[in-house]
């Protein structure tokens, strides 16, 4: 992980122990935290970082706002949303507000450095339950479509190519049933640094930061279909 990151929590002991994890994860991070939004816009307009952590069920309000300003004044910094529990009503405020991630601090220690060392990589930490509760969340605001014919893989208008490979469609498939790239990577028997690589291929074609955000284009587009 490069840069610095800041966890804006207002539970001191949820706070002390994502940095911590973080600690651990990233030695040598430059860690920061703060305890209000206030105190975060204030952090944020005087230093540098590369990810934001958000608590989300905080004193003062929740969390959305914050990334929204944050993806708005700040879009070079991925914001990373956090909850206890996954809450139908702060994951569909964090998504919407633009976070790239979402983290359970119930989950244990190990999960949660697992998920956040993604975050070097290029990828977005999403807990498994929380990515089942996206899917759900699309597929209720999903309008209905008018039934047409479909390639497997729509075509790329500018070179007549499918706009995914067929390793990136199943790959995308596997991430949207909620799979951590390890466990694609054990399905398919291939390394997990491949499995990223495909990841990264993903997000750019579709032009998106994030696995919710993949999944969701994916499915506008009728990849899935």
């Amino acid at each position: 992980m490069c840069g610095g990151a800041l966890v804006v929590e207002g539970s001191p002991s949820v706070s002390e122990r994502m940095r911590r994890i973080l600690a651990a994860a990233a030695p040598g991070l430059q860690l920061a935290a703060a305890s209000t939004q206030a105190e975060a816009r204030f952090m944020l307009a005087a230093q540098a970082f590369s990810f934001v952590l958000v608590g989300m069920d905080g004193p003062d309000g929740g969390g959305a706002a914050l990334i929204r300003q944050v993806r708005r004044d700040h879009p070079h910094i991925d914001v990373i949303a956090m909850s206890e529990t996954d809450d139908d009503r702060l994951v569909g405020a964090a998504i919407a507000a633009g976070a790239v991630g979402y983290v359970l601090t119930e989950a244990d220690d190990a999960e949660l450095a697992f998920l956040l060392r993604s975050i070097e990589r290029g990828g977005a930490p999403v807990d498994s339950r929380i990515a089942r509760r996206i899917l759900g969340l699309f597929a209720a605001s999903a309008q209905p479509k008018p039934i047409a014919i479909q390639q497997p893989v729509p075509a790329s208008p500018a070179e007549g190519k499918p706009l995914l490979s067929p390793r990136e469609l199943k790959v995308l498939r596997l991430i949207a049933q909620g799979w951590s790239n390890q466990q694609i990577a054990e399905a398919v028997s291939l390394s997990v640094n491949t499995i990223e690589f495909h990841a990264k291929n993903i997000y750019r074609k579709l032009s998106v930061k994030s696995r919710t955000q993949a999944v969701h284009q994916a499915r506008q587009q009728g990849l899935f279909n």
